[in-house]
């Protein structure tokens, strides 16, 4: 997650670190712009940034210590390393300008405490047109500041014209806010599966074939342990999971019951399992 802004001359150096980590490390690196004060700004995220953050540019991997850009690799290199405690599947279904997100947890070694569910929609190749869509640029004619495309900062003016810019990483949306939703147990053991919903409005500027999907999984020390990146056409081909109620008409008993609902009663969550002889559609 990096604190950017067309305004922010020094913040190409976040944009460049961010398509470097794309080239280097596809499919295990999800980065998220995170703008202030310009057209893309999202304000939840924004504000929710805020207080990790002491300048422009500035980043967090994983929610850890505030670094700048250009350490990226050094923190993704020593937190990717560490064993994860649950991976996430991303479904998705769109309705009009209504997009409903499932982010499905399994869980690989035991969680415990206070932990935490988001999911952000990230858009790449914004554009836009207007003095604020211009990005400032503190290395030109200064400091040499190569993108992966070959192009030098340093020969480009001062202030990048809308019409030669094209944002990546765009965070658009967060839900339910910056620090998640708590899930709806303290305590999952090793093999189980839960699955979280949330839904977003799409605003009819944002480029859909261009959007992914990000589950966020944090944890007690409000880290992010794990995530997800996928397509929105992705994870509606993946399948959407609704986590609206579900009844039972049929009561079964005796000691070959097929379904156990437990606890009961309950206020909040509720298991149920199932006992199957044979591979079936349930």
């Amino acid at each position: 997650e990096e604190a950017t802004g067309t305004w922010c001359g020094w913040c190409p150096r976040g944009a460049v670190a961010m398509n470097e980590m794309d080239r280097d490390y596809s499919g295990y690196f999800q980065g998220i712009a995170v703008h202030n004060g310009d057209p893309m700004t999202d304000i939840d995220y924004d504000n929710g940034l805020a207080p990790f953050i002491g300048g422009y540019p500035s980043s967090l991997v994983d929610r850890g210590s505030e670094i700048d850009p250009s350490d990226f690799e050094i923190d993704f290199l020593t937190r990717v390393v560490i064993p994860v405690s649950a991976t996430i599947l991303n479904g998705a279904q769109q309705n009009g300008t209504t997009l409903d997100v499932s982010l499905t947890v399994d869980v690989t070694n035991a969680i415990n405490g206070n932990w935490k569910l988001a999911c952000v929609l990230v858009e790449d190749s914004v554009t836009g047109s207007g003095g604020t869509w211009y990005q400032s640029n503190s290395y030109s004619g200064n400091i040499s500041l190569v993108d992966v495309n070959g192009v030098d900062w340093m020969n480009l003016p001062n202030w990048v014209p809308d019409v030669d810019m094209v944002y990546r990483h765009v965070a658009r949306a967060i839900s339910p806010s910056f620090n998640g939703d708590p899930l709806d147990l303290t305590s999952y053991s090793s093999g189980e599966q839960f699955t979280k919903c949330y839904t977003f409005t799409l605003d009819p500027t944002w480029d859909l074939t261009q959007m992914h999907i990000v589950g966020m999984l944090i944890n007690t020390a409000n880290e992010i342990d794990n995530a997800s990146s996928t397509s929105i056409s992705t994870s509606i081909a993946n399948g959407y999971i609704s986590c609206g109620s579900t009844s039972i008409s049929n009561e079964l008993s005796g000691p070959d019951q097929m379904i156990t609902l437990y606890p009961n009663p309950t206020n909040s969550a509720v298991t149920l399992r199932l006992k199957q002889e044979n591979e079936d559609n349930v």
